[in-house]
This record gives structure tokens, C-alpha cells and sequence, in this order.
């Protein structure tokens, strides 16, 4: 794949990106900013979305800026990724699924001389997406007749991240990084309660918000060797909290009473997170790690008031090369799998939303170098919710590509 073509592509796969809406159907993103991505990219993804101790030198890891450094001194990368997502919704009397699909991020890295790596990108930060209602049927408290009456929901929107982050190599082991993201996108919640008795007042309320700002991310890996061409990496991360420069309304529409429209610029925020989490390559073909993320979203202030839960993730995986330089195909492959738990950062109707994820995937090398291309397939299982009065049971099956896409740029060429 020569250079005029990588230029190309990466410029066609940004524009799409930053245009693109991430589809989802689920009606957990009814609250606060939607549903939130994990951090991380294809080869991230497919072991449990690791990132914060996770060094490769053939893939980008946004999610922790150090890694920027675990890059070849010649060689320029562009990722892109896009995935296909099946879901089901259930309670206790229905079921329904979804098909979406989302063209998802793409990113770009090189080295800056021979102790700074630098990286670019878009990237999803939330998403938002779902249209569901319920119909009731109760006595009337002022006639003798029932009251029926329709709750609809509907939401969709996004926020985009476009980072910029630099990594350093200050001393032998230590690789230091710091991320700043420009925040943007918009997001737009609409709820309606409709009678069908006309002497009823139908009404409805819509939370809408167009947000921009920048915010800043530090990372930091320490590289321990160990014998027998072993290595821990022990890696850490810290996002400061950053408040929205948003333009932000709620209006309330009760049919032919009143309209009610109240204003909420600058009443949003992102909150502090850190994480803390390891790579152990037990041997040159298998690596493991495990890392904890938290969030503090309980200081968070949103549409003015302060109504989430602080978040904890929890994940593990591995990844396993039978031979990277051998002539068999299958020997090259690598073979990823991982797990994770997080709760949710809001509550519905005070119940704390659990999740669980299981992932599978395959990197499979393009050609049989020290640092070849790699085409990433991946599927991941989750699970969210469950079936009861106040709550819906979410499982999906998310399948994924992405391509990472290596080309020495910086090598002296001779001509005898």
C-alpha cells in the first residue's frame, strides 16, 4: 500500500467520521450524555477495552497518551474502524431488536525524533439514540371513565472527541503523555404524554444542548524487564474535570396552556476520572493485563443540577501470538479475548444499571514483517440491565473491524 493512497483514505475515513451521527437503539441512552465509549481503539477493544497499561508497537492506544512512544522510528500509522451491532430489549412483556451500524474513529501516528511520539484522531466520546414509548390505563379521578394516555421517548445526537497527544521517552523505562480533546457535538432528549380524551392536555419536554470545549488528559507507563525476554509495564491515567461551553435549552409545551422555555448554557461538565492497570508479557507470544478506571461523576452538573453516580470499570485480557515471524499464516494470527464490568453513571428510577461484556478477536498481518499492517476482526457480547418493573434487560453482539495500517515514511533511502 503505497503513501498517495494512505493520504487518501485517511482523508476520505475523517470526513466521514466527523459528519457521521453513532447509531444505537438503546433506551438506557435516555440519560445524561447517552451511552459513554470506552477509550481504545480495535486491538483495545477485542480484550476487554485495556488500555491504560497497553504498549503494542503495531497499534494506536488513545486511551493512554504514554503509548505514543511504542512506535518504530520510521514508520507513519493511520487506524480507522467501523462495527455492526445486534441488540435485543426485553421486559417483562416484550421483546424487540435492533440492527446499527457505525462508522467509528480514525487516528494517525508518527515518532517526533527519537523521544516523542505523536498522535491525532476522532473518536466517539457518547452517543445517543432511541425511540420507544409506553400506553397506561387508569380509573380518571374526575370522571367515570379510564384514562388512557401514551408515553413517548425519543433522543439522538452525539459527542465527538478530536484528540491531539504527545508522548515522551524521558528516561529509559518511563513514558510520559499528555492528551488535549476538543469536545463537540449535540444531543437532543424529547419526552410526550398524549391523552386520547381531548379534554385532557397533552404535553411535551425537550432537553437539547449543542456543546464545545476542550479538555486534558495526562497518562504515564513505567516498563519494568525481566528475564527470559519477559516485561511489566505498569501504566496509570488521569483526565482532569473540564466544565462545557454549551448552548442549551428545556422547553415545556403543555397543548394550547403554555410554553415554558428555560435557558442552561454552561451548566455541563465532564468529570475527573483516573486509571490504573498493567500489561505482563509472561512470554514474547502471550500478554495479559488487567486495569480499574474511575469516574466522578457525582461532581458532575448537568442541564444545572448535579443527578449521577460515580463510575467504576473493572477489565482484563490477553492476547496470544503462536509465532510472529513464522511462514504459517495461523502462526502470525493474534488471538484476543477479554472481560468487563462497569456500572452505570446514572440511576433509573434509582436502580443502578450493571453491565457485562465478553470479547473475542483476531489480528491478522498483511504481510510477514517485524511491523506489518494488521486487519482486526472482533466481536463482543454485553449485557446490561435486567428484566423487572423498573428496568430492561440489553444484550448485544457488537462485531467489529478495523485496520491498522503501517508504512515506513522516514527511512533514508540510497540510490547507487
Amino acid at each position: 500500500m503505497n503513501r498517495f493512497f494512505s493520504i487518501i483514505l485517511a482523508a476520505f475515513v475523517g470526513a466521514n467520521v466527523a459528519q457521521a451521527q453513532n447509531n444505537t437503539s438503546s433506551p438506557y441512552t435516555r440519560y445524561g450524555y447517552g451511552e459513554l465509549v470506552q477509550p481504545g481503539f480495535g486491538y483495545s477493544n477485542s480484550r476487554g477495552g485495556l488500555s491504560v497499561g497497553l504498549r503494542n508497537e503495531n497499534h494506536i492506544n488513545s486511551g493512554n497518551p504514554a503509548s505514543f512512544t511504542a512506535i518504530d522510528s520510521m514508520t507513519f500509522r493511520f487506524e480507522f474502524g467501523a462495527s455492526i451491532k445486534r441488540s435485543s430489549f426485553q421486559d417483562k412483556e416484550r421483546e424487540q431488536t435492533s440492527w446499527d451500524q457505525n462508522l467509528e474513529y480514525m487516528a494517525m501516528q508518527f515518532p517526533v525524533g527519537r523521544y516523542f511520539g505523536f498522535s491525532a484522531g476522532l473518536q466517539p466520546f457518547s452517543f445517543v439514540g432511541y425511540e420507544f414509548s409506553n400506553r397506561h390505563v387508569q380509573p380518571s379521578s374526575i370522571s367515570s371513565d379510564t384514562l388512557a394516555y401514551t408515553n413517548s421517548y425519543i433522543g439522538q445526537g452525539n459527542l465527538t472527541q478530536l484528540y491531539l497527544g504527545l508522548g515522551a521517552n524521558p528516561f529509559s523505562n518511563l513514558h510520559v503523555g499528555v492528551n488535549a480533546y476538543f469536545n463537540f457535538g449535540s444531543i437532543e432528549h424529547l419526552s410526550q404524554v398524549t391523552f386520547d380524551n381531548g379534554a385532557y392536555h397533552s404535553s411535551s419536554q425537550t432537553n437539547s444542548m449543542k456543546v464545545h470545549d476542550w479538555a486534558v488528559g495526562f497518562g504515564a507507563q513505567y516498563v519494568f524487564p525481566l528475564a527470559e525476554n519477559r516485561s511489566l509495564v505498569v501504566g496509570a491515567t488521569l483526565d482532569l474535570p473540564s466544565v462545557l461551553t454549551a448552548s442549551a435549552d428545556r422547553e415545556v409545551i403543555t397543548n394550547y396552556v403554555d410554553t415554558t422555555k428555560i435557558n442552561f448554557d454552561d451548566s455541563f461538565g465532564l468529570p475527573l476520572g483516573f486509571g490504573t492497570g498493567f500489561e505482563y508479557e509472561l512470554s514474547e507470544s502471550l500478554t495479559v493485563g488487567a486495569e480499574y478506571r474511575f469516574q466522578k461523576w457525582s461532581d458532575v452538573e448537568y442541564f444545572g443540577k448535579k443527578e449521577f453516580n460515580d463510575r467504576h470499570r473493572l477489565a482484563c485480557g490477553l492476547d496470544w501470538v503462536p509465532s510472529s515471524m513464522s511462514k504459517n499464516f495461523f502462526k502470525r494470527v493474534s488471538y484476543r479475548a477479554g472481560l468487563n464490568y462497569s456500572n452505570s453513571y446514572f440511576k433509573v428510577n434509582g436502580d443502578d444499571v450493571k453491565h457485562y461484556g465478553a470479547s473475542f478477536g483476531l489480528g491478522l498481518p498483511l504481510r510477514r514483517t517485524a511491523n506489518p499492517s494488521i486487519l482486526n476482526l472482533g466481536v463482543e457480547y454485553g449485557r446490561a440491565g435486567e428484566k423487572s418493573d423498573d428496568l430492561i434487560l440489553e444484550q448485544y453482539f457488537k462485531f467489529t473491524l478495523n485496520l491498522s495500517i503501517n508504512e515506513r515514511w522516514f527511512a533514508k533511502r540510497k540510490f547507487e
